[in-house]
Parts: structure tokens; sequence; C-alpha cells
């Protein structure tokens, strides 16, 4: 097989939520989503994206796996305290006002390592969320929840396309705790 043929698979790194992040981001914003129309994206799918990837070739995983366990995670929580409404990407998203300074660091240090290795980075400036629902074509009603997420689990993330829209599955998980990866098929 050709270089230019290599398989490749689409990534990114997230930070993944446990399963009372993922209810807590539900009970919070849920009526709001509702109210908005749309598509909600399933409580499987809930991240938040560090990085971008793209289309990696599968030799490369290796490589991300190795980098993804030096990632230091911040130790304060994420407070996503704002809804907004993307009208150009037709999405909602929850949002922190102030993102906190480990984890603009931590996504900082994540792009320059990656960029160090030659992979693809995004260069717009990085806009902390978690995507809540798809196709929202009017702003929904204001909304006074605020959810606080422990961040303690990043991962190497495929998104794979379903009907109905991709699937996320985690092919590395690295938990602060524990600070040793736990691999899923890659």
């Amino acid at each position: 097989m050709s270089a230019d043929r290599l398989p490749t698979r689409r990534l990114f790194f997230a930070l993944w939520p446990d399963d009372a992040a993922r209810e807590a981001l539900r009970a919070g914003f849920g009526t709001a989503v509702a109210g908005a129309g749309g598509r909600a994206v399933p409580a499987a799918n809930l991240h938040l994206t560090l990085e971008f990837l793209g289309p990696v070739a599968e030799e490369r995983l290796a490589d991300l796996a190795a980098l993804g366990g030096a990632v230091a995670l911040p130790q304060e929580p994420l407070v996503l305290d704002r809804l907004n409404w993307w009208p150009r990407a037709a999405t909602l998203v929850a949002a922190p006002s102030a993102p906190g300074a480990g984890l603009l660091a931590a996504q900082a240090d994540l792009r320059q390592a990656l960029n160090d290795r030659g992979f693809r980075v995004d260069s717009r400036p990085f806009r902390p969320h978690v995507t809540l629902a798809r196709k929202v074509t009017a702003a929904p009603a204001a909304t006074a929840a605020s959810v606080r997420w422990p961040l303690g689990e990043l991962a190497l993330v495929e998104s794979v396309p379903a009907p109905g829209g991709s699937r996320y599955t985690p092919l590395a998980r690295w938990r602060r705790a524990a600070r040793h990866a736990q691999f899923h098929a890659i």
C-alpha cells in the first residue's frame, strides 16, 4: 500500500466526562436542549474537545497514546455556566464563563506537543465547550444552569460516521488518579 493510501482514523483528544458529569449535563441543560429544537447529542457522545486531529494514519496511534499519557489534567473543576447558540454551526453548547488557567494550559501544552511531533493542529483559538445539540435554528430561552465537572479523564477518541450522527469511541483513556492509560482496541 502506498504512503498516501495508509488507513486512517478520524481522531481527537477530549476531556471525557464520567457518568455523574454526563447526568449533570443532561439535568442542568436538558430543558434548554429540548426547547431549542434540533437534535440532542447522545449522552454517550458528550465531551469537551481539546484538540481535533482529523484523519490520522493508524501507524501514528502509538505516538498519540504516548503523548496522551503525558498530558497534565487541570486540578480545578470546570464550571459550565453559559448556554450559547452558535448560528453558523447551528449548535447549542454549554461553555464556561471562566475556563480556568489549568484547562487553558493543558490545551496549549497538548497543542504544542502535537505540533512538535508533526501532527496537524488547529490554528483557531481554543473555545472550551460541550456541544449539547446540533441543527438548532434559533436561540433557546436563557437558562440559569451551572454544572461543575471535575476534569478527571482524558481520552483519545475516534469519530465514526453513523446514521443520525457520528459515534465517538475512546481508543485510549487516562485518569488523573491512575496516570496509566487504559487502552481500548487501537
